[in-house]
């Protein structure tokens, strides 16, 4: 039974030996990119507030972070066009001088809409009891979905129009492309917000100032070509 083996080699080798053979050498290649991007209004609003308190009993402070929690729930859910959801809830001990001084907990509230309008109104109402934690915007998936597909377009058109170019250049006969690679980005811009203390000096809705800006979508089409050279 000792030759067994050696007939599994030989085989592994002899079909081998095509797939090898099949590779050509690749010669005359070309790395290029092409890029193309667009300003789009930022359409969706997230927020993140949080609930938060210390106390020397820890379920003293579950209470309470509890009851804020559900005075803040209540109040968001009456908003059909607010996407609410919750984060853990997260406790941890507080020591001083290598001594357990008590507890803290924290819980997050996590809030999202295409209404800015509602939501800042929201936000501002609820900072009677929870501390906003961030504030961004973004483009919604089917805004950014259309925008991608729109310059994945011309981001490929663009590809081939510079291919043609570094081809007729150098005279070749036509060119194939070797691989291709299709990437997206959307740049989004920080947001400045601010407190309900200071709101409630300059708004007597106690909405938060904000202000969405523009996301810069961006598709990049990059890859290889093999020009043909007479």
């Amino acid at each position: 039974m000792m030759p067994r083996p050696g007939f599994v080699l030989c085989a592994a080798l002899l079909l081998a030996f095509p797939a090898a053979a099949d590779e050509q050498p690749r010669y005359n290649l070309v790395r290029l990119q092409a890029q193309e991007s667009e300003p789009v209004s930022n359409d969706t609003m997230h927020v993140t507030l949080y609930a938060a308190g210390e106390q020397r009993d820890a379920a003293a402070l579950a209470d309470q972070i509890n009851a804020d929690m559900a005075w803040a729930l209540d109040l968001a859910k009456r908003h059909d066009a607010v996407k609410v959801s919750t984060g853990d809830y997260r406790t941890w001990q507080v020591r001083q001088d290598n001594k357990m001084k008590g507890w803290q907990a924290r819980q997050d509230l996590i809030l999202e809409s295409r209404d800015t309008r509602v939501l800042s109104q929201l936000t501002g109402s609820l900072q009677e009891k929870l501390q906003v934690d961030s504030m961004r915007f973004s483009v919604s998936a089917e805004t950014r979905t259309r925008v991608e597909n729109r310059l994945i377009e011309m981001a490929l058109q663009a590809f081939k129009l510079r291919a043609g170019i570094i081809g007729n250049q150098l005279q070749a006969n036509g060119y194939r492309i070797v691989d291709l690679n299709i990437g997206t980005f959307a740049q989004q811009p920080p947001v400045v917000y601010r407190s309900r203390g200071m709101a409630a000096a300059m708004e007597s809705d106690m909405a938060v100032a904000t202000e969405g800006g523009e996301s810069d979508i961006q598709v990049t089409v990059s890859g290889t070509i093999e020009l043909t050279l007479p």
